[in-house]
């Protein structure tokens, strides 16, 4: 009796949901790195393709093309903020994880192309404003409204809020003049800036 008649078969059909993931995850992550070394002009889909160790159909399948691969990056990186809310974070918590999000590597590294591309390709800087810091924008007027029921003027406290956990402490990570905070100093920071748009120390 041949024996291997009762081995499963082999496992076909689409990539199950923590594989696509990975793959996402890894495509994304190689074209960061590609995007840091060679610019947007200078990063091509078959470039990340090859640093990812994925075929170009994939890329295209799951990002259609070089801007929604960079968009996709961004929406990346702001994702953990919907996901504190969504978990119950409050706001200290989600604004220090915005420091640290938006002064990290990755961050820095899309924003300065961004702002280099924005004349030739100003469709892509709208497209950066709305999906990364429109939307942190608007967790962050969520938490004010749900800790702080009385505060007036809450679109715009919510704005001064997502401008000062950025800074000069972020236009000297965009000029390579210091590193990326520690948790401690992002917490710090984040502390520091809802102290000054409440008025007071927080809850």
């Amino acid at each position: 009796m041949d024996m291997t008649t009762d081995r499963p078969a082999a496992r076909r059909g689409r990539p199950r949901r923590g594989e696509t993931e990975a793959r996402r995850a890894a495509i994304l992550d190689a074209a960061i790195a590609q995007l840091a070394e060679h610019g947007f002009a200078g990063t091509t889909i078959e470039g990340v393709a090859a640093a990812a160790g994925a075929t170009k159909r994939t890329i295209y399948s799951h990002f259609t093309d070089k801007p929604g691969l960079f968009l996709a990056a961004v929406e990346r990186l702001h994702r953990h903020e919907q996901e504190g809310l969504h978990a119950g974070a409050d706001l200290e918590e989600v604004a220090t994880r915005v420091v640290r999000t938006l002064h990290g590597d990755d961050a820095v590294t899309l924003h300065r192309l961004v702002i280099a591309e924005s004349r030739q390709l100003p469709r892509l800087a709208a497209d950066f404003y709305e999906r990364g810091p429109a939307r942190t924008v608007e967790v962050l007027a969520t938490l004010l409204a749900a800790e702080h029921p009385d505060l007036d003027a809450l679109p715009e406290r919510a704005e001064e809020l997502y401008t000062l956990l950025l800074g000069e402490p972020h236009r000297r990570r965009l000029l390579g003049l210091e590193p990326a905070p520690s948790a401690g100093r992002a917490r710090a920071q984040a502390r520091r800036a809802i102290r000054t748009v409440l008025g007071r120390a927080p809850a």
